[in-house]
This record gives structure tokens, C-alpha cells and sequence, in this order.
């Protein structure tokens, strides 16, 4: 009788080990320049998004999710090190970075930190990253597919979870490029003149054709997305804004010159680059399901920054408005307790808090002096365990801004201030810097904002 019950305790024990020592494996899927509200789980009724739908409907939904800066590059860096781009002296895509911090940064990177802990590391899409240059080796990923950021990356990713026979845990990152294609729409419109002609991908030029099945009237009546009720600056509008022409002059051009009907086919022409993406997605869920990791798999969703799509009359990203700064993020895996939920009341990072997230689900060391929080704790249905966010920090070429509650000020480089109270103008509408009632609320932000900036810039 007692051999039996040492017999099940050995066992038991066995198991327990055996299932510890069993890593998770990591799909993490960027979309580029994808804001928060382009998904129908999101409630936008312009676009069909089944794919990254299906998934939200599994995990769990972050509504209240931003970038540590965004535009491309510094993001990109952020979700792959954990740190702020100002770490490396980095604020725009072209900036001159601090290449010594960099190479103390890269060590600990993701890939280099799954990798040590006995992953194989891939990457696949668009590179794009500071230090990297045509090779993610940098980083501590291989390259899985680097030469194409569409239908070759989704497809070559499926055949990858399909096939692979190796018993090692994979963390692959996929980075498809559109929306992005977005991008071109204005540039082609008002090319910089310091710039040579821009080569204008062909998919944004397929759906900004009107189809010659339906009438003008008709196609603007039943399938392009109306103006957004922000369509107007904010009042009074910070004059930093303006300063987005030095090096996106295309924008301030659009401002000033396009008409009604130009921002409403930009707006259908984004919709529908973010359908085509998301059945790039599918081929790669389709593939993850038919595998066998499906039911051993974390899979993040997210992207490096959003898209203006016409609100306060500006297209492209770089601001902090919720449009450009807030963006898609879904987390799902088998087991997880807060399975089909949405969280709406904490606000993430998903440059700084990603990397800590997943180094806790695969129960390996998170780096040391990582800025962001893991919330694994609120997939887990352990929300007591989780520390909340008192303050996001952004970051960009024109300023800086922290967000406490429904409160964003931003400090201009140029000394403008724009303070909105989400709670009582979710568009944005209303910068209320100088109104007596929020004096004090916002001269601590402010010492704040400094405080951060000072730390952070020197």
C-alpha cells in the first residue's frame, strides 16, 4: 500500500515537473499603423475584421492600450526591448540614436532573453528597427521571412507552424506592413519636395478606385465611412502641431487642401487595407489551430502605432491623439482564465509592458530594470496581483505626455501645453491648459512631465 502511494507521489511529482519544464510557445502579430477602433470587436461598423475578431473573442481585449511613441521605428524598438526610445536618444524614425546605450540595450532583448532561456527565435515582415539594419540578428531572432511583409510572410508563417518538428519552444514574431499603405495616400497627393517620387504600393491604389459596378452617389452612400465627429482641430489648437511639416509636410498639405470627399475615400482606402491584413492574419491563425502548438501557444496582437484617418483633419500618425497613439491589443492562450473578456479600465503599454508580460506567462527571468509592468496577472483572473499604471509616458518629435486617469497634458519642445480630460471630450475636442478648474490638476502633471523628461533626456 505504501509503495502504491509513493508510486502516485512520484508520479504526481513527475508531472508537476514535466509540465513546468514545458514552455509555452510565443506568436506575436504586428499590424502597422492599425488604431484601437479599426476592428469590428471594437464596435466599427466600416470594416470586417473576422479574423483578429475570432481571437478577441477568444483572449482577452485591452481597450486602453498605447504605444511608447507613435511612429515605426522607436515603437517597434520599445515592444522588442522593453525600454523607452529616448533610452537611445531616439524621438522619430530619423533620429540620430545613442548607438553606445543601444549595444548595453540589445543583450537583453527579447530575443536574446527567450533564446536564453531555450527558445528558438524568429522574425518575420518588416525590420525596420534601430541598430538592426538588414539583419534582426541584432535582436536575437533568425529571420523567418524577410523579404516580404504581405501575403508571402503570412503564408511561409503558416507553412512554419504547420511543419516544424523540432520539441524546442518558438517565440516568432510576424510584422505585416499594412495598414501602412496608408501612409501614400497623402504623399502621393503632395510629394515633399525634398523627397524623390514615392513608389505608391498597388494595393492602395486598387481600393481607392471607385468600382465601375456602382454609381458615385451609391458607393458614397453605402460603403465609405462618414467624416469622424472630431473632424475639426482641437480648439485652441497647440501652433506644435504645425511644426509636423518640416518632416511630414504632406500632412499640413492635406490639412489646408483636401476636401470632404478626399478625407472620406482616405478613410475607406484605411478600412480597407486593414480587411486585407486581417486575412493575412487568418492564414496564420488558420495554420496555428490546425497545428500542433494550438492548445501550447500565447498569441499577442498588436500594433506599432495608429492612424489619424482624418480626425482634427490630420492623416498619418506622430501626435498623441488617441487616434495615432492608441492602438489593438488581444492576448489569447488555451488555458487563460479571463478568456473572452475586455479590459477597459487599466491602461497598457504594449512597448513596455509586453516583453515583462510574456517573460512571466513562460516562467523565465524578466531583465532587469524593465520600465513596464507584466500583466499576466489580469489573464490569469489574479487582478489583486496586479501593480496598475499611476502614469503613462509618451513620447515624439514634437513633445512629451503623460495620462493619469482620463487626464493627457502634453509639453511641447516649443513651450505649448494641451491638457483634455477624456471623461468629458473623448474626441479631443477642448485643450482646457488654461481653464482655472484644472490649475492645479495640471501643474502637478506638469511637474511630473518634467521630471520624467529631465530623467529621461539627460
Amino acid at each position: 500500500m505504501k509503495k502504491g502511494i509513493a508510486l502516485l507521489v512520484v508520479c504526481f511529482i513527475s508531472t508537476v515537473l514535466l509540465a513546468q519544464n514545458t514552455k509555452p510557445n510565443i506568436l506575436i502579430i504586428i499590424t502597422d499603423q492599425q488604431n484601437a477602433k479599426m476592428m469590428g470587436s471594437a464596435g466599427n461598423e466600416w470594416l470586417e475584421t473576422p479574423n483578429i475578431d475570432r481571437l478577441a473573442a477568444k483572449g482577452m481585449r485591452f481597450e486602453n492600450a498605447y504605444v511608447t511613441n507613435p511612429v515605426c521605428s522607436p515603437s517597434r524598438f520599445s515592444i522588442f526591448t522593453g525600454q523607452f526610445p529616448t533610452a537611445i536618444a531616439m524621438r522619430h524614425n530619423g533620429s540620430k540614436i545613442d548607438v553606445a546605450t543601444l549595444e548595453k540595450i540589445l543583450p537583453e532583448a527579447m530575443g536574446f532573453t527567450f533564446a536564453k532561456a531555450g527558445y528558438d527565435t524568429f522574425y518575420g515582415g518588416k525590420l525596420h528597427l534601430p541598430g538592426a539594419k538588414n539583419e534582426i540578428s541584432t535582436y536575437g531572432f533568425e529571420t523567418l521571412v524577410s523579404k516580404d511583409e504581405r501575403d508571402d510572410l503570412a503564408k511561409e508563417s503558416a507553412a512554419f507552424l504547420l511543419n516544424r518538428d523540432s520539441k524546442k519552444p518558438f517565440l516568432v514574431a510576424l510584422n505585416f506592413i499594412n495598414p501602412h499603405d496608408i501612409c501614400y495616400e497623402a504623399i502621393r497627393h503632395f510629394p515633399p519636395k525634398n523627397r524623390p517620387p514615392a513608389e505608391v504600393p498597388i494595393p492602395l491604389l486598387e481600393v481607392t478606385t471607385i468600382p465601375d459596378s456602382i454609381s458615385e452617389k451609391d458607393f458614397f452612400l453605402k460603403y465609405v465611412p462618414p467624416l469622424p465627429a472630431n473632424f475639426e482641430p482641437t480648439f485652441p489648437e497647440p501652433k506644435a502641431i504645425y511644426d509636423l511639416k518640416k518632416l511630414h509636410s504632406f500632412t499640413i498639405d492635406a490639412r489646408e487642401n483636401w476636401k470632404e470627399r478626399d478625407w472620406r475615400i482616405h478613410r475607406y482606402a484605411y478600412h480597407r487595407l486593414t480587411e486585407r491584413v486581417d486575412v493575412q492574419i487568418g492564414t496564420v491563425l488558420d495554420a496555428l489551430e490546425s497545428s500542433e502548438f494550438a492548445d501550447n501557444t500565447i498569441v499577442v496582437f498588436t500594433s506599432d502605432h495608429g492612424e489619424m484617418s482624418g480626425t482634427h483633419r490630420l492623416e498619418h500618425k506622430t501626435v498623441f491623439y488617441e487616434e495615432s497613439s492608441n492602438i489593438p491589443l488581444v492576448v489569447w492562450y488555451s488555458d487563460m482564465v479571463n478568456s473572452n473578456s475586455v479590459d477597459r479600465e487599466n491602461i497598457i503599454s504594449n512597448g513596455l509592458d509586453i516583453f515583462p508580460t510574456l517573460c512571466e506567462l513562460a516562467g523565465i527571468p524578466t531583465p532587469e530594470k524593465l520600465p513596464g509592468i507584466s500583466f499576466a496577472s489580469l489573464l490569469n483572473g489574479q487582478k489583486k496581483r496586479y501593480r496598475p499604471r499611476e502614469y503613462l509616458f509618451m513620447e515624439n518629435e514634437l513633445g512629451f505626455m503623460i495620462r493619469e486617469g482620463n487626464l493627457k497634458y502634453t509639453l511641447y519642445d516649443n513651450g505649448d501645453e494641451m491638457l483634455v480630460d477624456l471623461g468629458n471630450d473623448p474626441g479631443e475636442m477642448i485643450n482646457v491648459h488654461a481653464d482655472p478648474m484644472y490649475k492645479a490638476k495640471k501643474v502637478r502633471l506638469k511637474s511630473l512631465l518634467e521630471e520624467y523628461i529631465e530623467a529621461s533626456t539627460h
